[in-house]
């Protein structure tokens, strides 16, 4: 019997490489903004100031992506999915919860196979 790699994974309770990809974007974005790790780059998003409700309270400012190649830079392509947390997952206090956290997520919305 041959299965699809998706059903190949989830059989076997593995996430897919795009999936694990966003979650280390992820786990990054949180040691970025809680100062846990120091990367320098120049076009890190800034926070967003905005009365939205959605979201969380630590939401970062999605800029208008002027060419393709822009649109899928590391700091592009993590602001929708940043923003879409939760404060209870923002929020955490240790780098350690904040994997527990996303890991309870589920990814299927961000993580295409």
């Amino acid at each position: 019997m041959v299965l699809e790699i998706s059903n190949r994974l989830s059989h076997l309770g593995l996430d897919s490489l795009h999936c694990r990809r966003s979650k280390a974007d992820l786990t990054l974005c949180y040691k970025i903004i809680n100062n846990f790790s120091y990367v320098n780059i120049t076009s890190f998003p800034a926070f967003s100031y905005s009365n939205k409700t959605r979201g969380n309270s630590r939401k970062l400012d999605k800029s208008h992506v002027l060419s393709v190649r822009d649109g899928h830079s590391y700091a592009k392509r993590i602001v929708s999915v940043w923003n879409s947390l939760s404060d209870c997952i923002v929020l955490t206090r240790s780098v350690i919860a904040f994997k527990r956290e996303i890991n309870k997520l589920h990814f299927s919305y961000y993580c295409l196979t």
